[in-house]
């Protein structure tokens, strides 16, 4: 999947004995929306720590917002989403909107089995300073497994204007080798000194 400018992400608590049942229709719905309503692709998952833990997540990739607008329209209509919504299990709780900033690393179109999405406070007037840092930090993702990497401001929700990282890795040993790495890079170091984390979840694809 190439880069895109906007990511949609959506969490919601499910009801354990539907969550096979929601997954098979979140993966149709995805389908739909990439094959009607503009989505450039998505990725559905459990959130495993951290805040939220234990919801699930639906994230959504578009060029434009007019884009995710189709694709809210298109669903508002979508059987499948009316059957999810209507099963009385499902309570939509977040739904916030990302930019996503062009970065040094080559995005793989492999599917990843889990997605680190780390949240951090800091001024705007450090973001191109912290982008650095990240391009400075590309190989410490790459060279450990990482097959995709995004990274941009959240637009909506209560942590708006907060910087957002979203990493693919194909397994547990990709990420724990990755943050072994980046804890000894002095780019990494510098972006402690100036930005403060206040959120790191590991998400495990379904």
């Amino acid at each position: 999947m190439s880069d895109t400018n906007y990511v949609i992400l959506t969490v919601a608590s499910v009801n354990f004995s539907y969550r096979e049942t929601m997954t098979k229709l979140m993966s149709q719905h995805s389908k739909d929306l990439i094959a009607n309503a503009g989505a450039k692709g998505t990725r559905f998952g459990s959130i495993g720590t951290g805040e939220h833990a234990g919801s699930l997540i639906f994230i959504q990739f578009y060029d434009e917002l007019k884009d995710y607008e189709k694709a809210m329209d298109f669903q508002a209509e979508s059987p499948v989403f009316k059957e999810i919504m209507d099963s009385g299990k499902v309570n939509v709780y977040l739904r916030n909107i990302a930019t996503s900033l062009p970065t040094k690393f080559d995005n793989s179109g492999e599917h990843p089995k889990y997605i680190v999405i780390s949240r951090a406070e800091a001024s705007m007037s450090d973001k191109t300073k912290f982008l650095d840092c990240i391009n400075d930090t590309v190989s410490c993702f790459k060279d450990n497994g990482a097959v995709t990497l995004r990274f941009g401001n959240l637009l909506t929700g209560s942590n708006a204007g907060n910087f957002l990282l979203g990493v693919g890795y194909p397994s547990m040993e990709a990420i724990e080798k990755t943050y072994d790495e980046l804890l000894v890079h002095s780019s990494y170091k510098e972006l402690m000194t100036f930005a403060k984390m206040n959120m790191r979840n590991i998400i495990k694809i379904l």
